[in-house]
């Protein structure tokens, strides 16, 4: 019994007085940020890394032994002194992902305690688009130091404009709508979207600007722009799309040529017409209105101008839908005025898009006459006069003969 306690005591005093080993201070990354997430070639980008240490004691004691009897007792610190973090490129650096700071001499880090630290991260303009591991250092005093690669990813997709419903030719007449289409192709939403017209000074474009903000990844938004021109001619319309990925900001754009022709697409067009009037009479003249536009059009007046009277003074139509035709009639009076030609001229004034327009104006000459002088027929009474006569002769022969006979 004895022996059996002398060993339980000799077992108890190995235990109390053996060391006591603690793994070293366990410095990890426990999370990391890229703003923008997805680079394009020419970027900028702010990494954020969070480094632990997920030592969970304060202080390791290592103890002595002599005779084993304790001599001489460590207490030691968990805290890690972090002596420098910083990133290298992978591959051979060039054309790679490269950082542009290092953050030296960032002190004890004590166990349970994190610690943020920020780098700007560049892509070169030709660095091809891919997956990139440039890799995060953390050298730890007297400890192991970490190494982390860092996985970005440099992709060429982008956002742009397509050209979606522009003719190739529009007229002078008023405003034509164009759709044109912005598209962000990216992995990732695209901010401050904005898309700019750039075009001459004689061909105006409405809106001027069209401000999307954000895009989400692979949308389309559509965007309608009215052109007016002031004169014919080939133009070169452009718009611009601009945009930022992260804080960087990227710029594409669409050209297109539009040619603008005469013909009017909102315009009168006669459908009877009278070449003469007689001085003091009146005739009719027909028209008709067509609207080729795409959109409706509003507040539709036929305006007639001519120095001979003509009522009514204006035609009021009002609204008309694309295809629409409209008829219009006019009465013109010759009454006072002077012989010889007239011109007699109309036009179509509309409203579209909260703005008045003018079709080019259509003439036609018209002759004023003298009115016809009534001739007198005689011939009937002649002839009435001719036949009593003859009567009259045939009578008196009769009776001549009847005496002539007694």
């Amino acid at each position: 019994m004895r022996s059996v306690l002398k060993l339980l005591i000799v077992l108890g005093l190995l235990f109390l007085t053996a060391p006591v080993v603690f793994a070293d201070p366990a410095i990890m990354i426990t999370s990391y940020t890229l703003t923008p997430t997805v680079l394009m070639p020419g970027d900028s980008a702010q990494l954020q890394v969070t480094i632990t240490n997920t030592e969970t004691t304060d202080t390791t004691t290592t103890t002595t032994y002599s005779d084993s009897l304790p001599r001489i007792q460590t207490v030691k610190t968990n805290a890690a002194t972090i002596e420098n973090i910083w990133i290298a490129s992978d591959g051979d650096g060039r054309n790679n992902i490269k950082a542009h700071n290092n953050i030296p001499n960032l002190g004890d880090l004590a166990p349970g305690a994190s610690v943020t630290v920020s780098f700007l991260l560049t892509a070169p303009e030709n660095i091809t688009e891919g997956l990139y591991f440039p890799v995060l250092h953390v050298d730890v005093e007297t400890y192991k130091d970490v190494q982390y690669p860092i996985p970005i990813r440099v992709s060429n997709l982008s956002a742009s404009l397509l050209a979606k419903n522009v003719p190739s030719k529009i007229s002078t007449s008023g405003s034509t709508p164009i759709t044109i289409t912005a598209v962000n192709k990216r992995e990732t939403a695209v901010e401050d979207v904005t898309v700019t017209a750039q075009t001459e000074d004689t061909l105006h474009i409405s809106p001027q600007t069209v401000y999307l903000g954000t895009m989400e990844s692979k949308t389309s938004e559509d965007i309608i722009f009215s052109l007016q021109p002031t004169q014919i001619g080939s133009y070169n319309v452009s718009f611009m799309i601009s945009y930022r990925n992260g804080e960087n900001l990227h710029t594409d754009t669409i050209s297109f040529p539009v040619e603008v022709v005469p013909n009017s697409d909102v315009s009168p067009v006669f459908y009877t017409f009278p070449t003469t009037i007689s001085r003091g009479s009146s005739k009719r003249i027909s028209l008709e209105v067509y609207n080729a536009k795409t959109e409706r059009i509003t507040g539709v007046i036929v305006v007639p101008e001519t120095d001979l009277t003509i009522s009514p003074s204006q035609y009021f139509i009002g609204t008309m839908d694309p295809d629409d035709v409209f008829s219009a009639s006019f009465d013109i009076s010759a009454d006072g005025a002077s012989l010889g030609n007239h011109t007699v001229s109309f036009k179509v004034v509309f409203k579209q898009d909260n703005e008045y327009f003018e079709s080019p104006v259509i003439s036609h000459s018209i002759q004023v006459v003298s009115p016809s002088k009534v001739k007198t027929d005689y011939s009937a009474g002649i002839i009435a006069l001719v036949s009593l006569v003859l009567v009259a002769v045939v009578s008196l022969f009769y009776i001549v003969r009847k005496r002539r006979h007694r």
